[in-house]
């Protein structure tokens, strides 16, 4: 009796055991991570729906780069993901203005240039023609001229020759009028391309302004104060500037939830700038290495050597 006693005794220090080397390594990285979402300022133009969709295309980045499931919506979570709207994002908002007008001004720009370009092909072909037209009508005219000439050194010329050559003057009047004709479009198609390359000058210069004026007040490095990571159990999106970039600052900021720190290398999810990282987000190998470091596949044994570690280091 005093043995089986003793038996029961050691299973049940052995069960006691294996839930510690259970629990310590289910703390080295306690996924999945549940989250919800907490507050939600209109003024960032989300909704809720547009809201899951960006942090589900955010924790995707992780999870289909490790194979694991590491996070799960869920009604009242352990994580909460708020998005709080202050100075940063009106900054942002008034950036995002700013840009769309230089974009606008740009594009008429681009299209007064196009025009420009298209008036100047015009004036070049109806140049060269017109300078053929007013070669072929002096060379006719010469020709008439001293034909005249020859008949008046003789007294005159016959009936029907004076018919003939009163046709060929007709001729040669209609074309000098069609020369002058052309002549007055070619100036005012002159003047058309001046008055183009005046207004075009002139949006340059108000372009350039707008640049200037741009850069002085938006050209800052923008580091990773777009959201925080609280080890309370929040994450708080304050500005991006757009769904593609606020995508990436979720994902920087589930990287801090699954207490990887910042890392090397500028395309990065987890570097602590935004720039470089590639619009079709996804890992780096500095961003698997440190996801590999905290929440890294062991064994049962590599488990439980590290609960002995733990437990007495």
């Amino acid at each position: 009796m005093l043995r089986l006693r003793f038996i029961v005794s050691l299973l049940l220090t052995i069960a006691i055991t294996l839930g510690y080397f259970y629990y310590v390594a289910q703390a080295i990285c306690p996924v999945p991570i549940t989250y919800e979402v907490g507050e939600l300022d209109e003024r960032f133009g989300l909704t809720l729906d547009d809201a899951k969709l960006a942090i589900a295309e955010a924790e995707s980045v992780w999870e289909d780069a490790t194979g694991q499931n590491l996070f799960t919506y869920e009604e009242n979570a352990d994580l909460t993901i708020n998005f709080l709207y202050d100075e940063r994002q009106a900054l942002t908002d008034a950036e995002m203005a700013e840009r769309n007008r230089l974009n606008t001004t740009a594009n008429v720009n681009d299209q007064l240039q196009s025009r420009y370009d298209e008036l100047i092909a015009r004036y070049n072909d109806r140049q060269v023609a017109h300078e053929r037209t007013v070669a072929a009508y002096e060379a006719d005219l010469a020709a008439f001229n001293e034909q005249v000439a020859e008949y008046n050194e003789t007294g005159g010329a016959p009936p029907e020759v004076f018919e003939e050559l009163e046709t060929k003057r007709e001729a040669l009047d209609a074309t000098r009028a069609a020369i002058n004709q052309e002549a007055e479009a070619l100036n005012e198609l002159v003047a058309e391309i001046n008055r183009l390359s005046e207004e075009g000058n002139e949006l340059i210069t108000s372009y350039n302004q707008q640049v200037e004026q741009y850069n002085d007040t938006f050209s800052t490095h923008r580091e990773f104060t777009q959201g925080t990571y609280r080890s309370t159990g929040n994450i708080d999106i304050y500005t991006f500037a757009d769904r593609e970039e606020l995508v990436l600052v979720l994902a920087h900021e589930l990287g801090h939830a699954l207490s990887i720190e910042h890392v090397a290398g500028t395309e990065s999810v987890m570097y602590f700038m935004i720039g470089e990282q590639p619009a079709n987000l996804e890992l780096s190998e500095s961003d698997i290495a440190a996801f590999a470091d905290v929440c890294g596949a062991r064994t049962f044994w590599d488990t439980i050597n590290l609960g002995f570690t733990t437990s007495f280091n």
